[in-house]
């Protein structure tokens, strides 16, 4: 196959996350529904788990109805996540970086999607100095919608000028990247264990592969 792009997700896939996505949630409902958060912690939590890797202001707006406090709440879990990376320190999955270089080393565009805004993306990629090392970023304000929904991956098509959806990878570690990528129409869809969902979920989302961690990938290539 003749790759035109490999996009890969961030937080699970190319960067370690450690639970710290989910504490991030747990803070932000925490933060601006204390009480209902007590009420339905358990049920909350799961969906957060369920619906990881899509946009983070729509699984807030979903889960509370409203857009002024889901905006709240997005801002609240976008400071807990920043202050966590920050304080913390920020790694890559072992093998990301090897995998970014030999990608470019065969002029092959890596684009990095999300779920977070691009204020967080920009923290993350530069505390690993990675600007340098991707062709094209991607947030869901800047294509329309998130994940599952593939527009994020049409954005980068059309910015780098791939040709054919087809001639693609994408990866990352949750259903919604799996889904994301069969309805770009990528025919490699790499799901990978490093994440929060499971070989079977992934499976059956769309993946086409699974393989243990980004390091693997290239074994695909």
């Amino acid at each position: 196959m003749n790759l035109e792009l490999v996009a890969l997700d961030v937080a699970g896939t190319t960067v370690k996350d450690d639970g710290v996505v989910l504490e991030a949630f747990k803070y932000a409902f925490h933060h601006v529904q204390p009480i209902l958060w007590q009420e339905n912690a358990l049920k909350w939590t799961q969906y957060a788990i369920d619906t990881m890797g899509r946009s983070k202001i729509e699984v807030f707006t979903a889960l509370l109805g409203d857009k002024e406090l889901a905006t709240k709440a997005n801002s609240a879990f976008e400071d807990a996540y920043i202050r966590e990376l920050t304080e913390l320190g920020i790694s890559p999955i072992a093998g990301s970086v090897e995998l970014f270089k030999n990608l470019r080393e065969n002029r092959i565009p890596v684009v990095l999607t999300t779920g977070f805004s691009r204020r967080t993306l920009d923290v993350i990629l530069r505390e690993l100095r990675w600007t340098d090392l991707i062709d094209f970023s991607v947030c869901p304000e800047e294509a329309g919608r998130g994940r599952p929904h593939p527009d994020m991956l049409i954005r980068a098509a059309k910015e780098l000028g791939v040709k054919n959806s087809m001639n693609s990878l994408v990866a990352g570690d949750t259903a919604s990247d799996m889904k994301a990528g069969s309805a770009f129409g990528a025919r490699q869809i790499v799901g990978v264990l490093s994440g929060i969902h499971n070989k079977e979920i992934l499976i059956e989302s769309g993946a086409t592969s699974v393989v243990n961690s980004v390091a693997d990938i290239s074994l695909l290539l």
